[in-house]
């Protein structure tokens, strides 16, 4: 099955990002750096109308810095899993903002209608809420605070489990909002 995402890879202080790998390593499953899924699969277009869309789609919106303080235990009801997100308390509506910035035109497709999209970073996922649970009240009663910031967007495409960049756009560099 194909598909295109965007997904934006933050920059973060060198421990922070460290950190963020390990444990959705060994939490999540996760390989590789830490990112926001901005737009999931779900538009039928080829891979370089879909990055010109979102070149298009960008156009103006500059980078966006955020922390991450709060962690929240979110269900996957249909596979039965818990997910355990990082949730940005600064920079939660700029991201909002690019997203649904993003699901105009051609990408409206895209738009997920069964649940309110919620910037985030997977932290943990288990089929135990207990779990998860413990681990979102460790995680905030440990006053976790990592900063970021977005200046690029990458457009994926999946080919089955094969993911090929497809372009990186920069976010212009005009200022910083969020």
């Amino acid at each position: 099955m194909e598909s295109q995402e965007v997904i934006a890879r933050p920059h973060f202080d060198k421990a922070d990002l460290a950190w963020l790998t390990d444990i959705r390593s060994r939490r999540a499953g996760s390989r590789g750096a830490p990112y926001f899924t901005l737009v999931f699969p779900g538009v039928d277009l080829e891979p370089k109308a879909f990055a010109a869309e979102v070149r298009a789609r960008v156009e103006g919106i500059s980078p966006i810095r955020f922390r991450l303080r709060s962690a929240l235990v979110v269900p996957e009801q249909l596979v039965g899993r818990f997910h355990v997100f990082l949730i940005p308390d600064e920079g939660f509506g700029a991201i909002l903002k690019l997203h649904d910035a993003l699901h105009a035109g051609a990408i409206k497709a895209a738009l997920r209608k069964d649940s309110p999209y919620l910037p985030h970073i997977t932290v943990a996922t288990t089929s135990d809420y207990n779990t998860a649970r413990n681990l979102a009240i460790s995680l905030n009663h440990g006053d976790i605070d990592i900063r970021g910031h977005i200046e690029a967007l990458q457009v994926e495409h999946r080919i089955g489990e094969v993911i090929k960049l497809v372009a990186e756009i920069p976010l212009p560099k005009a200022g910083w909002f969020g």
